[in-house]
């Protein structure tokens, strides 16, 4: 079997409400043989698949472990194995059905925005070249955020910015992006959200800021007093809408 006969297409999920899978991505996952989901840990179940599960019934589920972590050479590993896998799995279900394998890779999100398959392309692209990859775009979780809390992120010509909050932690970074960009979202800011915390009191921007955290999901939490979060701990799964309208609740 070639793998010219081989292809997979990537669904963006959503954030995580089943409900936002678009019409498209649901089709390609029923249509599919073979779902590739990626899970953190070995043992752990994927959060895609959870998602996903309500229309997966015949096809083979593939679960792909991607370490959390920050050694790039591990991670290295972890993705070229992850495109070794989608590869053989699709060449072993097209030699067992004669006919070449439809496989979906599911994801939280969009998949080219900050999505780790971006990653495992990559390597697909340099190791597995002749296999077809196609994308199925997601609603962002800033997007269903901002629909949830009523914030309109941008009119006219309002400027827009997207970022991992570790990159804007200093006062300094978010005060220039201030003056830069009406609005600001913050991906992933869990781990920095006490310095952003003090560096939005700085600046007096606390009442700018929308705070959401797996959204899209059964524990779901909106917080619009962002004052609140002091000493909590946030998760992964979380971000900041920072939007100067938003003052004294305007946009809430």
């Amino acid at each position: 079997m070639q793998e010219a006969m081989l292809r997979i297409t990537v669904v963006g999920l959503g954030p995580g409400d089943p409900e936002l899978i678009t019409v498209k991505g649901l089709r390609a996952i029923e249509a599919a043989n073979l779902v590739f989901v990626p899970r953190s840990r070995s043992g752990e179940e994927s959060v895609a698949l959870q998602i996903a599960q309500p229309w997966i019934e015949r096809q083979q589920v593939v679960r792909l472990t991607l370490p959390m972590q920050r050694d790039a050479a591990q991670l290295r590993a972890a993705w070229q194995a992850a495109a070794d896998e989608i590869a053989t799995s699709l060449a072993v279900s097209s030699e067992a059905t004669g006919h070449a394998a439809q496989g979906v890779y599911l994801l939280l999100g969009d998949p080219l925005l900050y999505g780790t398959f971006t990653y495992i392309w990559h390597e697909l692209r340099a190791r597995h070249p002749a296999i077809a990859v196609s994308f199925i775009p997601g609603i962002t979780s800033f997007a269903a955020a901002a629909a949830r809390c009523q914030v309109a992120l941008g009119t006219a010509a309002d400027r827009v910015t997207i970022l991992p909050a570790g990159r804007v932690a200093a006062a300094e970074q978010l005060h220039r992006l201030l003056n830069e960009f009406e609005t600001i979202i913050l991906m992933k800011v869990g781990e920095v959200m006490p310095q952003v915390l003090t560096t939005l009191e700085e600046l007096d921007m606390l009442d700018a800021a929308v705070y959401a955290e797996r959204v899209g999901m059964p524990d779901e939490r909106i917080v619009e007093d962002v004052r609140t979060l002091r000493g909590q701990r946030c998760p992964y799964l979380s971000l900041l809408i920072i939007c100067p309208g938003r003052r004294g609740g305007a946009e809430a």
